[in-house]
């Protein structure tokens, strides 16, 4: 399939990377239509104008990628290249199933971007097999706000606001209308994903990065 002159936008907070990746872009053939450093901001010009693909970053402010994803997908057919720094294969499932069609990292080679975009606008999904390899391999995560919350349910995330409000399991199940036993599991699984001991160390974890 020819990929010169498809319509492209890219949303990215790092400006010089955006910039690069557009000059990448331009020099396949397609057409950079426009530039965005976030996807608040990106989400009115898309509902109006006509785009083959959007590159996108995740982790952003205001309306992250998956946010993004979720919105567009739902009214749009427009394909969605999500481009980030981030390997675990929990972000990489949350993006496909919110609406992406692709998923590279942002040292991918430029081979593998045209691959990617071509298999995309086939109305293939395409996730590169090194990256795939690498997420199941590697146990443990870099942790910052974005990949730690990713990385739990949004039940475990509700559980773990709980937790933090000094609320036992009892009180937990009564207020989420599910039994003792299944806190205590949900409670056993969030310290397990984040790599904590116990409430103490957890509370730490929430307060360092923000989590709730």
């Amino acid at each position: 399939m020819k990929i010169e002159g498809k319509k492209v936008v890219i949303i990215d907070d790092h400006k010089l990377f955006s910039e690069g990746l557009a000059s990448i872009l331009s020099n396949l053939g397609l057409r950079v239509m426009c530039i965005f450093h976030d996807g608040k901001e990106a989400i009115p010009y898309l509902l109006r104008t006509q785009v083959d693909i959007v590159f996108s970053d995740i982790n952003m402010p205001k309306v992250d990628g998956l946010q993004l994803c979720r919105t567009i997908t739902k009214q749009l057919k427009t394909k969605i290249i999500i481009l980030s720094m981030y390997e675990d294969k929990n972000i990489i499932k949350e993006a496909f199933k919110c609406g992406a069609s692709g998923y590279l990292t942002k040292n991918s080679s430029q081979e593998e971007i045209i691959r990617t975009i071509t298999k995309v606008l086939s109305g293939k999904m395409h996730v590169n097999k090194k990256l795939v390899k690498i997420s199941s391999e590697n146990g443990s995560i870099n942790k910052d706000k974005f990949t730690l919350n990713y990385n739990l349910t949004l039940r475990e995330r509700v559980v773990m606001k709980c937790i933090i409000e000094e609320k036992n399991n009892s009180e937990i199940g009564e207020e989420l209308e599910i039994s003792k036993r299944t806190v205590e599991t949900h409670r056993k699984n969030i310290l397990v994903k984040l790599g904590v001991k116990n409430t103490i160390a957890l509370t730490k974890l929430v307060i360092k990065y923000n989590l709730v």
